[in-house]
């Protein structure tokens, strides 16, 4: 039996669960023109959900365009993305090997090479740039002027995805920023601003002081709803041929806290587990299956922060939700309050910890939390 489960981005005809009003929304806005900030923690599913709303969109006639910030390190690599962001997206609309070569007249920075897979039979396109220019912001705006062009141009409609969009942070040029707006905001497209670190991303558009500021509506990814993740689980463990009882599918839910990716991790491997009926035994191996793999990346975390942002992490992992400023929490983990305030401005801004509503602190991944609980 194949599993129905799965862990990496999902494909447009895989498994979804809920998210109907956020598809259509999307839709809509896209349709409209309109440009939408998404945000929510790491493997929510906003890449997933992103890229199913541009499938159905290109069902439409319209013209899709995706690209990965995640990580930049350069101006360079920023226009690289843009560029091969670019050309993939053209080529998927109308093959550049056909129909399609007039639009590379539009974007003369651009090199692209063509070949054909000896496997599949099907081609290739490779993209580099132009060497003309020596300033990378040139580059950029060179390339941003081309985009505009083109959409000036041509009459289908184009909806641009930039996946981790506040990663443009990490390039330490002001002017990237500027740039990207002055060029965006005259650009005929809807566009798509992902991102996962959110008070960084949230603070591009909602701070007053900067370029993007509220020139996108705001989209915030809740939790799933419990009663559609049972039946998500429930119905999936009856396609693949096994049973899995509501009360079983329930406690899965609840034991990851609604996360979207932690859902159908644990799911999974509760599949997996079992022989034709999952039960609660099965989830407890599966957990802890999960836990253990899930590790490495939680080390990973706790080698890249300093001792006193740590000693902040475990405590507000030990006290749920944590009044860090108090009297009684930084004597219990030997923390001073200048020390607090520094951890908590580092630890928000990479999406470790967030502030409840009733102003106390928590870790935004449940999962990272119970590791915590159990590895100090």
């Amino acid at each position: 039996m194949k599993n129905p489960f799965h862990t990496d981005t999902l494909e447009p005809d895989q498994p979804f669960c809920n998210r109907v009003a956020e598809l259509g929304e999307l839709a809509n806005h896209a349709r409209n023109g309109m440009n939408v900030v998404i945000f929510a923690p790491r493997r929510y599913g906003k890449t997933s959900l992103v890229r199913r709303v541009q499938h159905q969109l290109r069902g439409e006639g319209i013209c899709i365009i995706y690209a990965q910030f995640m990580r930049l390190v350069s101006v360079d690599d920023l226009v690289h993305r843009l560029a091969k962001g670019i050309i993939s997206g053209l080529h998927e609309h109308e093959s550049l090997l056909e129909k399609g070569k007039r639009w590379l007249g539009h974007f003369p920075s651009i090199q692209t090479s063509f070949t054909i897979d000896p496997v599949t039979g099907l081609p290739s396109v490779g993209v580099q740039m132009a060497k003309r220019q020596v300033d990378p912001i040139v580059a950029l705006e060179g390339i941003l002027e081309e985009i505009g062009k083109f959409l000036e141009k041509e009459e289908f409609q184009v909806c641009i995805a930039l996946d981790e969009f506040q990663d443009i942070v990490d390039i330490k040029d002001a002017r990237t920023e500027s740039l990207l707006r002055e060029h965006i905001q005259r650009h005929r497209a809807s566009y798509f601003f992902l991102g996962s670190r959110r008070r960084v991303l949230l603070d591009i558009f909602n701070n007053r002081g900067r370029p993007f500021y509220q020139s996108a509506t705001m989209m915030e990814l809740d939790a799933l709803p419990e009663e559609e993740c049972v039946d998500f689980i429930t119905s999936q463990f009856a396609q693949a041929g096994k049973q899995c009882p509501e009360e079983v599918a329930l406690e899965i839910v609840q034991r990851v806290e609604r996360y979207p990716y932690y859902l159908q991790a644990l799911a999974y491997r509760a599949f997996e587990f079992c022989e034709k009926k999952c039960s609660t035994g099965d989830v407890s191996k599966a957990f802890e299956s999960l836990i253990a793999n899930e590790r490495y990346g939680y080390q990973a975390i706790i080698q890249g922060i300093s001792t006193g942002q740590l000693k902040l992490l475990r405590g507000i992992a030990e006290e749920e939700k944590a009044s860090v400023t108090s009297s009684a929490f930084l004597q219990t983990y030997n923390l001073t309050l200048g020390g607090v305030q520094s951890a908590r401005k580092f630890l928000s801004e990479q999406d470790l910890i967030e502030k409840a509503e009733n102003g106390q602190w928590g870790i935004v991944d449940p999962m990272f939390r119970e590791w915590m609980l159990h590895a100090f």
